[in-house]
C-alpha cells in the first residue's frame, strides 16, 4: 500500500514554525518540511490529527556552506568531469557522485538522524533530477547514477521499512529506474497555459499514469500561477495539486480547516503511518465544505464543472459521525453530503461552482540574500533544450533568493533548493558529528 493513499492536499513549507504554523499544519493530509527546524514534539503535534509529513534531504548535492556535511565527504563522493568538480556558482553547490558507497552511507545517516529519529513519515528528496540533467548524454555515467540511486533506495528500504519516498524530478529515471522504490514524484512549474500547450508536458502526463497504475506511484504537481486553471488540469490527470506563489517560504494560512480528528497510526522507523488514507472511514457520515479563492489553488482538491452532479453508492457499517469543514477563501463553495446507516446504501451529491474568472496569482520579485531554495526543473521542455535550462537557472535563484528574504543576522542558508536556515545552536549539526 502505497503511503500517500489518500492525500489529497499538501503544502510545502521550508521556513521556522509558528505555533499558529503548527496549528494550521494538522488541517492538511501531507506537508513536506525542513526537519532541521523541528523537535520532535512539533512533529508529533502536527501529526495529532492524521497529518503525514515528508522532511527534506538533498540526495545530488551538496552546498558548501554545509561545512558537517562537507568536512565528511571524500574525493570519491563528489562527481567530477574532466578532472574537475561540478560546481553550481548560483548555489555554491558541487554535483555528488550517488554511486559512492561512501556518500550513500551519510545519506542513509542524515534519514536516520533527522526523520526516523523524529518520528516523520518519510523523505523528500530534491535535486534527483541532476541525475538527468547532467548525465543524459553519456549513458554510461548515467546508468552508474542511476544503479546507485537504485541502490541508496534499497538500503533505505531495508533499513527504514516502508517510510514514504518522494523524489523530485528526474522523470526519465522514475520511468527506468526509480519507480518500484519510492512512492511519489513532484511535477514544478505545473502551470497550465504551459501544460495544455506543450507536447512534451502531454506526454509525461500520460507516462506518470502509467508508471502509477503499474507501480503506485503519485505524482504531486506544484503550479506558480494560473491556480484555478492548473488545479483542475492535475486533479484531471489524477495528480495531487499546491499552488504556491512565495516559493514555499512562507506559510499559506487557512486554505484548508479540518475539524474531524484523524488518528494516526503509530510510527516506527520500519513503518510508515497510514492512518491518512482516507479523510473519512467508510462508515462515516462526512458533510463538507470547501470555498476557494479565485488565485488559491484548494489543496483540498475536490472540484467538478458547473452543476454536475456525481452519485455514488456503497454499503456501509453502523453510522459514525464526522463534521469536515475546509474554509479557504470566498469565492467557490463545495458542499457533500453523506449519510451512512447500518447495512443501507450512502448516496454522496457533490455540487461546485465553477470560478467565474481565471485568477492569475504573480510572483513577487526576489531579494538577494546568501541562502537556498528548492531546484525547479530538470527536464522540463519549453521551447528548445537550452532556453529550459537558462530558464531554469534563473528562476533557481530568484526562488533561493526569495526563501531566504527572512533569514538575515540570527539565520544562515541552509541547503540548495529548500528555503533552508541554519540555526545558531550546536545542535543543529548535531547529526554530522555521530
Amino acid at each position: 500500500m502505497n503511503p500517500l493513499d489518500g492525500v489529497k492536499n499538501y503544502q510545502v513549507f521550508y521556513g521556522h514554525p509558528t505555533d499558529a504554523i503548527l496549528k494550521d499544519m494538522q488541517n492538511y493530509d501531507l506537508v513536506i518540511i525542513e526537519p532541521l527546524h523541528y523537535t520532535k514534539a512539533q512533529i508529533d503535534l502536527i501529526q495529532s490529527r492524521g497529518t503525514k509529513v515528508l522532511g527534506y534531504i538533498s540526495v545530488m548535492e551538496v552546498a558548501t556552506w554545509n561545512t558537517g556535511l562537507m568536512s565528511k565527504l571524500q574525493a570519491g563522493d563528489f562527481f567530477t568531469r574532466n578532472g574537475q568538480r561540478v560546481h553550481y556558482p548560483e548555489w555554491d553547490s558541487y554535483l555528488t557522485n550517488i554511486a559512492s558507497t561512501h556518500f550513500q552511507g551519510l545519506l542513509l545517516t542524515e534519514i536516520q538522524n533527522q526523520v526516523i529519529a523524529k518520528g516523520i513519515d518519510g523523505v523528500f528528496m530534491d535535486t534527483v533530477g541532476d541525475i538527468d540533467n547532467e548525465h543524459l548524454n553519456n549513458p554510461t555515467v548515467l546508468k552508474q547514477q542511476r544503479d546507485g540511486l537504485v541502490n541508496f533506495l534499497k538500503q533505505a528500504r531495508a533499513k527504514y521499512g516502508d517510510i514514504a519516498m518522494v523524489q523530485n524530478w528526474g522523470f526519465d529515471t522514475l520511468e527506468t529506474s526509480t519507480a518500484p522504490y519510492v512512492d511519489g514524484i513532484m511535477w514544478e512549474s505545473f502551470n497550465a497555459d504551459t501544460i495544455k500547450s506543450d507536447a512534451w508536458s502531454q506526454n509525461m502526463i500520460k507516462k506518470l499514469q502509467a508508471v502509477d497504475t503499474k507501480h503506485s506511484v503519485k505524482t504531486l504537481t506544484i503550479s506558480t500561477r494560473q491556480s484555478a486553471e492548473s488545479h483542475k488540469l492535475a486533479k484531471d490527470a489524477g495528480f495531487i495539486h499546491f499552488h504556491e506563489a512565495d516559493e514555499y517560504v512562507n506559510w499559506n494560512a487557512g486554505l484548508v480547516t479540518r475539524t474531524a480528528t484523524i488518528a494516526p497510526a503509530p510510527s516506527t522507523p520500519t513503518s510508515t503511518a497510514t492512518s491518512t488514507e482516507s479523510t473519512v472511514k467508510p462508515a462515516e457520515t462526512a458533510p463538507k465544505t470547501e470555498t476557494t479563492k479565485p488565485a488559491e489553488t484548494v489543496a483540498k482538491t475536490e472540484t467538478a464543472k458547473p452543476a454536475e452532479t456525481v452519485t455514488t453508492t456503497e454499503t456501509a457499517k453502523p453510522a459514525e459521525t464526522v463534521t469536515t469543514t475546509e474554509t479557504v477563501k470566498p469565492a467557490e463553495t463545495v458542499t457533500k453530503t453523506e449519510t451512512v446507516k447500518p447495512a443501507e446504501t450512502v448516496t454522496k451529491t457533490e455540487t461546485v461552482a465553477k470560478p467565474t474568472k481565471t485568477p492569475v496569482k504573480a510572483t513577487t520579485p526576489a531579494q538577494t540574500t546568501s541562502s537556498s531554495a528548492p531546484k525547479v526543473a530538470d527536464e522540463k521542455k519549453v521551447t528548445s533544450k537550452k532556453d529550459e535550462k537558462k530558464k531554469k537557472h534563473v528562476k533557481k535563484k530568484a526562488v533561493k533568493a526569495k526563501k531566504h528574504a527572512h533569514v538575515t543576522k540570527q539565520d544562515a542558508p541552509k541547503g540548495k533548493m529548500c528555503g533552508k536556515a541554519k540555526q545558531q545552536t550546536a545542535a543543529f549539526f548535531k547529526f554530522f558529528k555521530l
